[in-house]
């Protein structure tokens, strides 16, 4: 696991930041450049850095939730905030795919697939289409 900066981050990228001193991983699909529409009042914002992450009806909003984004809804779900929220002050890591297995048996689970990625430009269209039908389904950890 390599720590990545933000400018080696490419739209459609799995990413994941730690949580809990890497016992466990936050996942979510950077998308750079996207504009957001809070569907309280449809205010539209612009986000130079979005994420689209699952965010647990279980938690408050990070103590340093910007301005740049709206707040997630209070009933949890998949949501699109900015880079700084989704990582909530913790590292960022790419998510590896097509890596051979005996690389999957030494790595952390959670950080790496032997499948192959789908095509940025279908990552992408499939997570807005799927927060737009809001159909990712119920979220359980395990």
């Amino acid at each position: 696991m390599r720590v990545v900066e933000r400018d080696e981050l490419q739209p459609a990228d799995h990413i994941y930041s730690d949580r809990d001193g890497g016992i466990l991983y936050h996942h979510g699909i950077y998308v750079g450049k996207c504009k957001v529409i809070n569907p309280e009042n449809g205010e539209e914002k612009e986000i130079d850095d979005a994420v689209i992450h699952f965010f647990g009806n279980n938690k408050k909003p990070t103590s340093h939730q910007c301005q740049k984004c709206f707040p997630p809804s209070k009933n949890g779900g998949v949501c699109i905030s900015c880079l700084d929220c989704f990582l909530d002050g913790n590292s960022i890591y790419v998510y590896k795919y097509n890596v051979c297995y005996w690389k999957l048996l030494f790595r952390p689970s959670g950080t790496c697939s032997v499948h192959r990625s789908k095509p940025p430009d279908e990552v992408i269209h499939k997570a807005f289409a799927l927060i737009k039908e809001n159909s990712f389904g119920k979220y359980h950890f395990f």
